[in-house]
């Protein structure tokens, strides 16, 4: 009996190791996940992108900001003039925060009158707000024991204001984010599996010795799960609307436009998943490492991208959940127009448009096989 168990054992170890698939499940995910959660996963928010109008333009002001940019925790990206196009780097992303120095900065410290500081702040992510008014503050302080010389630090006066979430509802930040991520595993997930089933069924044979084309195919496969999706980003954005009150400050019009670039993009990638995948169960677990825990990730919908190495950052922005989140939150929360989010809808084409030729080719290969 033992010598039955022992031959059985070894020849699915034999299996297993001829199997290239089995072992990239043992193997090469756990140090993809490894590395993913061990540099994504971090709560230290750093490099806090901060626009800064200097009104008083003295020393003294100059070297508060080079305490903001010295600290490893903001970096300056723009010196606007007004406090319009300030605004306008917040709702372009461009900044994170706007720190505003009132002329009379430097004759108040000269004085002893408590120096005033203005912090605008995007609040459409609480917690990165939060965080950056903390930041702002303990800098601040910081600055003003330096400049005491020993003595009783000078007072800061810090004023913030948050825009775009003045409540810093976590609501209004989640949701825009569970959006993305339904809307990637309803398009995705789903179409990952559709031509896998088609090979296991083995009716993928029929259709390519058939006069179909390999476009005709994917666009057969694709249409209803873009309606599907439309139907899904409705509901959702109903029921978050009546049960959270999450706003809709934009236009639903140019939202749901540029929700089926997003639905676009999503279902390239599935099919293009669903093309190289063998069985559905393969294809279902491609897709959920390829889809789903990126877009929970690194797409910014809970851990701020900003934080992130350099290499993840740039690896994010193949991730096409980071790009829709950027833009059902600017129109829910910003009231943004196409402009400002015209970057995001580019690279969401650009992606679905690689992921849905390569797939494309692959039809076009098995097809000539």
């Amino acid at each position: 009996m033992f010598n039955r168990i022992f031959a059985l054992a070894g020849k699915e170890v034999r299996h297993i190791f001829r199997d290239s698939r089995t072992l990239a499940v043992i193997f090469v995910m756990p140090v993809f996940m490894v590395l993913i959660y061990g540099y994504a996963l971090n709560m230290d928010v750093r490099n806090i992108s901060i626009a800064v109008i200097d009104y008083d333009a003295t020393p003294q002001s100059r070297s508060l900001i080079r305490s903001f940019e010295g600290s490893g925790y903001f970096t300056v990206t723009a010196y606007p003039e007004s406090r319009k196009s300030a605004e306008e780097l917040l709702m372009s992303h461009e900044a994170r925060c706007v720190m505003i120095i009132p002329s009379g900065f430097a004759e108040d410290k000269a004085s002893h009158t408590a120096p005033s500081v203005q912090i605008l702040v995007d609040g459409s992510d609480p917690t990165y707000g939060n965080t950056a008014v903390n930041y702002s503050s303990a800098i601040v302080f910081d600055h003003s024991l330096s400049q005491a010389g020993g003595l009783a630090a000078m007072p800061f006066e810090i004023r913030e204001r948050f825009f775009f979430n003045p409540e810093l509802r976590g609501s209004d930040f989640i949701i825009p984010g569970v959006v993305a991520v339904i809307l990637m595993m309803v398009c995705a997930l789903l179409t990952s599996i559709t031509i896998a089933r088609e090979k296991e069924t083995g009716t993928m044979d029929i259709l390519l010795v058939s006069p179909v084309r390999p476009l005709e195919i994917i666009v057969g496969k694709v249409i209803p799960y873009i309606v599907l999706a439309l139907i899904e980003a409705a509901f959702i954005l109903a029921f978050s609307r009546l049960v959270f009150e999450v706003p809709v400050r934009g236009s639903l019009i140019l939202l749901f436009g540029l929700t089926f670039a997003y639905i676009y993009c999503a279902l390239g990638m599935g099919l293009l998943i669903s093309s190289v995948a063998a069985t559905q169960q393969v294809a279902m677990m491609m897709a959920l490492v390829a889809t789903i825990l990126p877009s929970m990730i690194l797409s910014g919908f809970v851990f701020s991208i900003f934080s992130m190495p350099a290499p993840i950052r740039m690896l994010s922005y193949a991730v096409p959940a980071r790009h829709y989140i950027a833009i059902i939150r600017g129109v829910l929360l910003k009231s943004a127009t196409f402009g400002a989010l015209a970057d995001e809808t580019g690279i969401l084409i650009l992606l679905g448009t690689v992921f849905l030729t390569v797939a494309t080719l692959k039809f076009k290969t098995r097809k000539g096989e």
